[in-house]
C-alpha cells in the first residue's frame, strides 16, 4: 500500500512524541510518587516537633488532667493538618493519646522508637488497617532522655489521591502537547512535502514535453532542490529549442540544394532545358552538389566533436606559418574583390601547441568570412601578438559590421546575419560554430568585435580573436 512522506513524517513524529510523553509521564510518576512520600514524611517531622513541645509542656512540665482535653484537640487538629491518623505513646510503649481507636502500638515499632530511632516504612500497624499505610515513627525525648514516641500513619489512598492528582495535571499537559505537536507536525509536513508533490508534478510535466514548467524556489534544502530543477529544465528547454532548431535549419539547408539540383536535372532530361544551356545548369548543380557534401561533412564533423571520444591531435607548429598557407589558398577570393591583405606577426614565428588540422580550419572559416564580407577595394588586417602567455591571433575586415543583437547568436549552428552583407548566400552558418567548438576543445577563448571604421562612417571594423597556447 502506498505510503505518502508526509504520512510517513506525520506518524512518525507523532510516535516520537507519544514515546517521549509516556517515557516523561512515567519518570515523573515514579519521581512524584517519592516526592509525596517525602513530603508526607517532611510533613509528619514538622508537626512531630510541635507535638513534642505541646506533649512536653503539658504532660510533663505542667501535668493536669485538664489538660488532657486541650491536648486532644490539639492532636486532632495536628492529625487533620497531616491527613494522618496520630498515636502517643509513654515511655512504656503504653498508647497516651490517640486519634484513632487503638489501645497498643507493635512492640518492634516501640522497641525502635523508644531506643531513640527514627522509622519509615509501610505496614498495617499491628493489624489496626486492612491495608498497608505509610508508617513515620518519631521519638519525644526530654532532657536526654527518650519519654515516649509520635507515630503517624497515613493511608495510602490519601497519598494515592494526591499522586493521581499529579497524573491528571501531567496528563492535561501531555494531551495539551500531543495536540500541539500534531498540529506543528501537520504544518511542518506539509511545508516540505508540498515542495517535494510540486517537483514530482513538475518532473511529470518536463517528461510528457513540458519543459516551461518552474518550481517557486525557497531557502533550504527543498529551495536547492527546485533550483537544481528549474536548471535541468532550464538545460532541457535550451536542449529541446536546439533540437528544433537544428531539425528545421538542417531540413532547411539540405532541401534548397536539393531542390535545385532535382529541378536543374529533371529540366535536363525532359528537355526544357535547351542543350546550349546544360553545362551552364549542370555546373550549378555540381556547385550545389559540392555545398551539399560541405554541409555534411560540417555536421558530422561537429557531431564528432560533440561527442566524448573525440580527441585532438596535439602538436607544435608555426602559427604565422599555418597563416601565410590559409591566405595563399583563398588568394582567388581575396582576389576577386580586389582585397589587400595587411599581415602584421609579431614575432615573425611563434610556436603554438595546438591540433593543426583544426586550427587551419578555424583560420580558413574566419578568413573566409572576413573576406565574405568586407567592402571591394579595402584591407583584411590578420595579426598575431603573444598575450599574457597566449598567442592571440585576430582577422579584422571592413564592411557592413555585426550589431549587438546578432553578436548574441553569432557562434550558433546554422545562424547567418543580414543576407545583404553579401552577394555569397551559399554559406550554412555553421563556419563559426565549427569553429568556436574547436577553440573550446583547445580550452582556449574566441570573440568578436565590431566598432566604427571612422567617425561618422557607415562603415564598421569587424575583429575576430581567438587565442591558442604557446609551445
Amino acid at each position: 500500500m502506498f505510503k505518502s512522506v508526509f504520512t510517513r513524517l506525520f506518524w512518525n513524529n507523532i510516535m516520537m512524541v507519544l514515546i517521549a510523553l509516556l517515557t516523561l509521564l512515567a519518570t515523573l510518576i515514579f519521581l512524584v510518587n517519592d516526592y509525596i512520600t517525602d513530603s508526607q514524611y517532611e510533613t509528619d517531622m514538622e508537626v512531630a516537633e510541635n507535638i513534642q513541645y505541646l506533649t512536653v509542656y503539658l504532660q510533663i512540665e505542667n501535668p493536669d488532667y485538664r489538660n488532657y482535653p486541650i491536648y486532644n484537640r490539639m492532636l486532632t487538629q495536628y492529625a487533620d493538618y497531616a491527613e494522618s491518623d496520630i498515636t502517643v505513646v509513654n515511655s512504656d510503649g503504653e498508647v497516651y493519646a490517640s486519634t484513632i481507636d487503638t489501645q497498643q502500638v507493635p512492640k518492634d515499632f516501640n522497641a525502635k522508637v523508644l531506643s531513640g530511632e527514627t522509622i519509615k516504612l509501610h505496614s498495617n500497624f499491628g493489624g489496626i488497617y486492612e491495608k498497608k499505610v505509610f508508617t513515620v515513627g518519631v521519638p519525644i525525648s526530654y532532657r536526654n532522655s527518650i519519654v515516649g514516641g509520635i507515630y503517624f500513619c497515613t493511608q495510602i489512598p490519601n497519598i494515592r489521591e494526591r499522586l493521581y492528582d499529579y497524573i491528571f495535571m501531567m496528563l492535561m499537559a501531555s494531551l495539551l502537547a500531543v495536540i500541539v505537536g500534531c498540529t506543528v507536525t501537520y504544518v511542518i509536513g506539509r511545508r516540505i512535502t508540498n515542495p517535494i508533490k510540486e517537483i514530482n508534478r513538475g518532473v511529470l510535466q518536463i517528461a510528457s514535453g513540458n519543459f516551461k514548467k518552474r518550481i517557486p524556489v525557497t531557502k533550504d534544502e527543498i529551495g536547492q532542490l527546485a533550483s537544481s530543477f528549474n536548471y535541468m529544465a532550464d538545460s532541457l528547454e535550451r536542449l529541446d529549442d536546439m533540437r528544433s532548431g537544428f531539425i528545421s535549419d538542417v531540413s532547411h539547408e539540405l532541401r534548397t540544394p536539393m531542390t535545385s539540383i532535382s529541378g536543374f536535372v529533371g529540366g535536363i532530361l525532359d528537355g526544357t532545358v535547351p542543350p546550349e544551356k546544360e553545362r551552364e545548369y549542370l555546373q550549378i548543380v555540381y556547385d550545389e552538389s559540392k555545398r551539399l557534401v560541405k554541409l555534411t561533412n560540417d555536421m558530422l564533423e561537429m557531431t564528432k566533436m560533440q561527442s566524448s571520444g573525440y580527441k585532438l591531435d596535439i602538436t607544435e607548429f608555426d602559427i604565422n606559418e599555418l597563416i601565410r598557407t590559409c591566405i595563399i589558398q583563398l588568394g582567388n577570393k581575396i582576389d576577386d574583390k580586389n582585397l589587400e591583405p595587411e599581415v602584421i606577426f609579431k614575432p615573425e614565428k611563434i610556436n603554438v601547441l595546438a591540433d593543426k588540422d583544426a586550427i587551419k580550419r578555424v583560420v580558413i572559416n574566419i578568413i573566409d568570412n572576413a573576406i565574405k564580407f568586407s567592402y571591394e577595394n579595402t584591407k583584411v588586417i590578420i595579426k598575431t601578438q603573444i598575450e599574457n602567455k597566449r598567442v592571440a591571433v585576430s582577422v579584422g575586415n571592413f564592411g557592413i559590421g555585426i550589431s549587438e543583437d546578432e553578436m548574441k547568436n553569432l557562434f550558433d549552428r546554422f545562424y547567418k546575419t543580414d543576407k545583404s552583407r553579401s552577394k555569397d548566400k551559399k554559406g550554412a552558418g555553421l563556419g563559426l560554430s565549427l569553429a568556436k567548438n574547436i577553440i573550446n576543445l583547445h580550452k582556449q577563448k574566441i570573440w568578436a568585435e565590431c566598432i566604427d571604421a571612422k567617425e561618422g562612417s557607415d562603415v564598421k571594423f569587424t575583429k575576430f580573436t581567438f587565442t591558442l597556447p604557446l609551445a
